[in-house]
């Protein structure tokens, strides 16, 4: 009977784990309705041509063409261009698709950190309204990002399992066993290593991550130091008379990080002739980087952590400054809520650093590496991505994702403290209410972030590249999206004017995205000042399509009907 009613709470378990895995999926595509990819822009459209115009091997490794070397995300791109073809309207639910698969990945590390289902699910919530999702979305490239995030947050979890990982076996129990007789300080010593070492998978597959996340964005350079830092606990961790052995036999681990990082900045040298890796907007890292502007960022960057947008319209979607004061109001109760968490959690740190007993200490220096490790990984993130000319908001997903399983993580200690077993040993009493009060708490800013968050999105169309995509998308759908492929491939387009600034790049490769074998079948874009300078005989056989302008609109709108009335 016990088995019986075990089966079945295992099987509501797995049930609300399914359905929190649909709301999550069913409210990644709701939150992001209305963002659409139409026509290809900006590097988007760069990036087709390449994989228009080269080989698999061009496109994956173009040695000593490119300033920069991202392997990995290449490859992941030539197939995402691959699989969804001429379909270009396809990309939006594809990168919503690969957000999915980050916000699952949240909610799986958020509840092995944090042991609360509900402190997961709502982390992957805030995860996927943030308004740092726009890029991941509104662009092609947004895959970059999306995986680049991807392996560093595998990476945040695999050295923290490393690091905290009980061993499989104890000393114990192989003394019990007769697989170690210890008879000498040697065999103790191997014995210690023995057990240090069952869980160099995890460390080893971080290990394999960092390569990938390297050669997918060279911002994550920066994640070597955590390498060190777990290798340090476990050194720390190691018992007094085991050190010396213990390092010596380890020596390999603290040697594979520099190697990896060395050889993977050859490889650089190598591929683009360069170490440093370049910056935004065709400027070099050497070139533009000053201590107190990287200093700003920083302090930019954790403004927005924590809901303020610290950057200029065309960056943030909307400025602090011009933010509505109601909705200021609220950001600044969302940063409270998560203070009293912090506070919260800084004094159960101070009870366990006061106790006498050993079991209290142990407890508080591994919450301590737990979150020296937590804000170092967060803090090495913003850095790496303060150095060069400004601040992008796709830029800080990674560590406000990490600030969510971090948050989660106070959370459960904070609730173990005050109602669970170790209540007894700190000091501390509130029972399964005060659980239940931090829980809401943490409920209330999630809730709070993504009201906040949803309002910002509303304001999208202030960021730099949005109305030159907006513009590329009434292009496509005065034409593709109006005639067919069919009806359009093999025709010439007519532009009154070109007040947009469209470059001949984007006259002659626009349409070929749309043609299944890549060369848009000679369809041009040209551009006139007047209807006079429209070849007519093209127009009336059926053979050009004529589009103006609608700058009021940001738009463009179909008159070649128009045209030929008046021919």
């Amino acid at each position: 009977m016990r088995e019986r009613v075990k089966g079945i709470l295992t099987d509501r378990h797995k049930i609300l784990n399914m359905a929190m895995l649909l709301c999550i999926a069913v409210f990644a595509f709701y939150i992001n309705q209305g963002i659409e990819i139409k026509g290809l822009y900006m590097d988007d459209l760069y990036m087709w041509s390449c994989y228009g115009e080269q080989s698999f091997l061009e496109f994956v490794f173009p040695v000593g063409t490119s300033s920069r070397f991202r392997p990995v995300y290449w490859l992941f791109t030539y197939l995402q261009m691959a699989l969804i073809g001429p379909h270009v309207d396809r990309f939006v639910a594809f990168n919503i698709i690969c957000n999915i698969i980050v916000a699952y990945e949240i909610f799986y590390i958020s509840g092995k950190i944090s042991g609360l289902r509900l402190v997961a699910f709502l982390s992957s919530i805030c995860y996927l309204a943030s308004r740092f999702a726009y890029y991941q979305i509104a662009q092609a490239l947004g895959l970059m990002e999306t995986l680049a995030q991807f392996f560093a947050l595998l990476i945040f979890y695999l050295l923290y399992v490393f690091m905290n990982k009980e061993n499989e076996r104890t000393r114990e129990e192989l003394i019990d066993s007769g697989e170690a007789i210890l008879k000498d300080r040697e065999e103790k010593q191997e014995l210690a290593l023995q057990l240090v070492r069952s869980n160099d998978i995890y460390f080893a597959g971080a290990l394999l991550l960092y390569v990938l996340v390297c050669f997918t964005h060279e911002r994550y350079l920066c994640l070597l130091p955590l390498f060190y830092l777990v290798l340090l606990v476990k050194w720390l961790r190691t018992e007094k008379v085991y050190k010396k052995a213990y390092f010596r036999r380890e020596l390999g681990k603290w040697i594979a990080p520099a190697v990896t990082f060395a050889v993977i900045m050859a490889i650089r040298a190598v591929s683009t002739g360069a170490l440093v890796p370049a910056g935004t907007g065709g400027t070099e890292v050497t070139d533009t980087f000053s201590l107190s502007s990287m200093l700003g960022y920083v302090r930019d960057e954790i403004l927005y952590i924590f809901g303020i947008n610290a950057g200029q319209n065309y960056l943030s979607a909307l400025s602090w400054a011009e933010t509505p004061e109601i909705i200021r109001a609220i950001v600044k109760v969302s940063i409270l809520m998560i203070g009293v968490i912090a506070a919260m959690f800084i004094i159960v740190l101070l009870l366990e650093s006061s106790e006498k007993d050993q079991e209290g200490r142990a407890r508080f220096l591994s919450h301590m590496a737990d979150s020296i490790y937590m804000v170092m990984f967060i803090g090495l993130c913003i850095a790496a991505s303060s150095v060069t000319i400004r601040v992008e908001m796709r830029w800080i997903y990674v560590s406000y994702s990490a600030s969510l399983i971090f948050a989660g993580y106070m959370v459960k200690r904070v609730t173990e403290a005050y109602g669970g077993t170790s209540s007894e040993t700190a000091g501390l009493r509130g029972g399964k209410v005060f659980q239940a009060v931090i829980c809401l708490v943490f409920s209330a800013y999630c809730f709070l972030s993504v009201y906040t968050n949803s309002f910002y999105r509303g304001y999208f169309g202030n960021i730099y590249f949005w109305a030159d995509q907006l513009r590329m998308n009434s292009l496509a759908e005065e034409t593709i999206e109006k005639y067919g492929a069919e009806g359009v491939l093999g025709k010439q387009v007519y532009i009154l004017e070109n007040t947009y600034g469209m470059s001949d790049f984007y006259g002659e490769t626009f349409f070929k995205p749309y043609d299944p074998e890549k060369t848009g079948q000679g369809t041009m874009i040209h551009f006139a000042d007047s209807i006079d300078e429209v070849p007519r005989d093209e127009v009336m056989n059926g053979e050009a399509l004529v589009l103006m302008e609608v700058p009021e609109e940001n738009a463009y709108r179909d008159i070649t009907d128009e045209v030929i009335e008046e021919m």
